[in-house]
Parts: structure tokens; C-alpha cells; sequence
């Protein structure tokens, strides 16, 4: 009886003695974290990532712009019209010049300004209104001599809604064409 009394006593103590040895302290360190033997920065994967695709994207741009036939053009050529429309525009332009001189005599200018600036807000709106406040104003800011033109600047602009053409006109029909430069002695 004696035996069976310490037998539990001893696997208590075996237990106990298994429990608090290093091997069993060591498995169970290596099952709750296993350190990696070297640990890489996120740095060091993510720029080089961050540059190669900038470097894909710039190549991609630079190989589409190589590819475009527009691209071996001067840029004065790759913006202007085409043949039949300039040659369109240049016999339009000479014959409102004409017409204006015509009408008004040969003092008749345009100015550029203006005259751009209502061909593009009348271009924009279909159903645009003229501010005529703001061309009143302006009109009486206007030396005496020019009241008129900067209302037929104004006129064109907003009837004819085309930039080019009042660029080209008010080329033509330049209000200081007649102002001889200023010599110094």
C-alpha cells in the first residue's frame, strides 16, 4: 500500500520536474515567437518600388511623344491652321480690312484687346449677353479720339467670335500705325 500511496506523490513530482527544465522552457519559446535571423527594412523594398515605377511612367511619356509624328514639327507649325483655313483667313482679314477702311476712312483701327476678349466670352455662351456696363465704363475711359474704335473692336469681337481673326485685324489696322517713334537728339 505504501507503493501506491507515493506513486502519485513521485508523477506529481516528475511532472513538476519536466515542467521547470530548460529543454520543455525552450520549446516553448520556439512555439510563441520565432525571431527571423535578419529583419528588412520596409525602405528598402518600397523606394525602389517608388522609383522603378516613376521611371516605367517618364519612359512611357517620353516613348508616346517620340512615337507622335507631331512631335518632329517646329512648334509655330504644330499650332497654326491649316493651308486651306489660313488662306481662308488671310482673304477674309483683307477684305474686312478693306470694308473698314472703306466705311471709316483711313484713320480706322482695331484694338486687340477688346476685341479678343468679347470673341472669346461671346464664343463660349450661346446665348451671351454683352456686359454693358463694363464696355460703357471702358468706353469712357477712352481718349476722345478712340471712343469709336474701341466700340467697333468691341462689335467685331462680340459679332465675329473668332480670336484669330481680331489678332489678325487689329495686326492690319494697328491704332498706333500712324504714331512715328520717338528720337532722342
Amino acid at each position: 500500500m505504501k507503493l501506491l500511496n507515493v506513486l502519485p506523490v513521485a508523477a506529481y513530482f516528475f511532472l513538476f520536474i519536466l515542467l521547470s527544465s530548460s529543454d520543455f522552457n525552450e520549446r516553448r519559446s520556439m512555439v510563441q515567437a520565432q525571431e527571423p535571423l535578419f529583419e528588412l527594412p520596409v525602405q528598402l523594398i518600397g523606394f525602389p518600388v517608388i522609383i522603378l515605377s516613376v521611371r516605367l511612367a517618364n519612359f512611357a511619356k517620353k516613348l508616346a511623344y517620340s512615337l507622335n509624328p507631331k512631335t518632329y514639327q517646329s512648334r509655330s507649325r504644330r499650332e497654326t491652321l491649316h493651308p486651306e483655313e489660313l488662306s481662308r483667313l488671310a482673304i477674309d482679314v483683307s477684305q474686312a480690312e478693306r470694308k473698314i477702311l472703306h466705311e471709316f476712312g483711313p484713320k480706322a483701327c482695331i484694338e486687340e484687346e477688346p476685341c479678343r476678349i468679347h470673341a472669346v466670352s461671346s464664343a463660349r455662351l450661346d446665348n451671351y449677353q454683352p456686359d454693358w456696363e463694363d464696355i460703357l465704363k471702358n468706353y469712357k475711359t477712352q481718349s476722345s479720339g478712340m471712343k469709336q474704335w474701341y466700340l467697333l473692336s468691341v462689335f467685331l469681337g462680340d459679332y465675329l467670335r473668332d480670336v484669330q481673326f481680331c489678332k489678325q485685324l487689329a495686326k492690319r489696322l494697328d491704332c498706333n500705325r500712324y504714331q512715328r517713334p520717338f528720337l532722342r537728339d
